[in-house]
């Protein structure tokens, strides 16, 4: 840090000392005096200098150690809103009326330094709302709030007219501006009946692990580009679709049939409900994949690596990886989460439990559901060999990156380690330079000096 509040400094000093000089050059009405100079370079050497780097070094670590993972939940409600709509008011489908005049301020200065004074005028308009009134509509769900229309036009807008006189555009068939979107629609008489769909957001969280350097705790493989050329390695799925269903079941040189991405969606809308989990299920084909442990180390370090940036596995990832010969039954397991410790009693409970098992969404996942009732919704937990073990003895717990408490090793100490990358050094001596742009603009513009009259 020391070191770029120097070169800082130099840079800022050598730029307000390059603007006093052209100043002078030109013999500009503006310039930097010795007593200017000296205050604001003072004054931006001891604190605004320190201040942005300080700030600015804060802020690109956070950078670096901000990841993505998942947020599971189960739709709450689905909410309409009445906007009402004013002239030059918040609403979204206006036009230009009622023009008036604005007087600005045009002064100059002429050719021989004197300001004079001059006032302007020119039309504008007001912002006139073709509609009486706009809705919006969100979805609520256990894990945030989805907007799916914002300010619509009502349905038969020409019954919301605002003047009577103004047209309102045809936007006929465009849920997008008018009218109520089918699919919040769709959601809406689900709720209605109390029966809520699973949900998948994205949010932002701290990873010390991945954002580090050199810490020992990332996991290594160097059998990723074999099983990578080979084919073997499913593409991790970071992307909702239809809103907020994510498919987290991938099969590998295999396909058993079944309605495996609701099982899914439904079994981590549990997870995520009551533990904070995210469960990702892999089937691979175990005749094309004879070292079960080699290769799910591989996947694992492959999902982890800097190849997917922000979005790598989550710490709140939880990978379960079968080998099936058959296509029918589990011929071996292996598990493991999105951080280096924690949980192993599951996770041997699983690779033990899970061989022999039938490979089916019944069997393995089942049917999560869920009721809402009065603004409250109730999980009810799936009914199956893998809701057993993760609610079971050797239930899941969610790891913390923080030391919190006895027996929480806590990874904190990473942070110290960090430092901002070669780019993001530059982005903040290019802040710390235009801020002494700034401060030697105002030491030339502010109280035109005694001598200047005189020039």
């Amino acid at each position: 840090m020391f070191l770029l509040i120097l070169l800082g400094s130099i840079v800022v000093l050598l730029s307000g000392f390059a603007i006093r000089k052209i100043l002078e050059m030109r013999q500009s009405q503006f310039e930097i005096d010795n007593k200017e100079f000296l205050v604001a370079g003072a004054a931006m050497v001891l604190v605004f200098i320190p201040l942005i780097a300080f700030i600015g070094i804060k802020v690109a670590i956070n950078s670096q150690v901000t990841y993505y993972e998942n947020w599971n939940g189960w739709e709450k409600h689905a909410r309409f809103e009445r906007v009402t709509c004013t002239r030059d008011g918040i609403c979204r489908h206006c036009y230009d009326c009622d023009p008036y005049k604005v007087k600005t301020d045009c002064s100059y200065t002429d050719d021989k330094g004197k300001r004079v004074s001059k006032t302007c005028e020119h039309t504008e308009y007001h912002k006139c709302p073709y509609t009486t009134e706009e809705w919006t509509f969100t979805i609520d769900t256990t894990v945030g709030s989805i907007p799916m229309a914002d300010r619509n036009l009502p349905t038969n807008p020409e019954a919301y007219r605002y003047r009577s006189f103004k047209s309102i555009p045809d936007y006929t068939g465009d849920y997008s501006e008018q009218g109520i979107p089918p699919r919040w629609q769709v959601v809406k008489d689900r709720l209605d009946r109390g029966v809520p769909d699973p949900v998948t957001l994205r949010h932002d969280y701290d990873n010390y692990i991945l954002a580090s350097h050199s810490t020992i705790l990332k996991q290594y493989s160097d059998a990723i580009d074999k099983y990578k050329k080979a084919g073997l390695f499913p593409t991790f799925n970071v992307s909702p679709m239809d809103l907020y269903y994510l498919n987290r079941v991938y099969f590998v040189g295999t396909n058993i049939p079944g309605n495996w991405p609701m099982a899914m969606n439904r079994f981590n809308a549990a997870l995520g409900s009551t533990l904070q989990g995210d469960l990702h299920l892999v089937v691979v084909d175990a005749n094309k994949v004879v070292d079960a442990d080699n290769y799910h180390l591989a996947l694992l370090s492959y999902w982890l690596s800097p190849e997917f940036g922000k979005n790598a596995l989550s710490k709140n990832g939880i990978v379960i990886v079968i080998g099936t010969a058959d296509g029918k039954t589990v011929k071996w397991a292996r598990a493991s989460t999105g951080m280096p410790m924690g949980n192993e009693a599951m996770l041997l409970q699983l690779q033990r439990d899970l061989q022999g098992a039938q490979i089916t969404p019944e069997e393995l996942l089942g049917w999560s559901t869920a009721t809402v009732s009065g603004g409250s919704v109730v999980t009810q937990l799936p009914k199956s060999l893998l809701a057993d073990i993760l609610w079971g003895t050797n239930k899941y717990q969610r790891v913390r990156m923080k030391e919190h408490g006895e027996g929480s090793p806590g990874y904190e100490y990473l942070l110290k380690e960090l430092q901002p990358t070669t780019g993001q050094y530059v982005g903040i001596l290019v802040c710390i330079f235009l801020a002494g742009l700034i401060a030697w603009a105002i030491c030339a513009r502010i109280g035109l000096p005694r001598m200047r009259r005189f020039r």
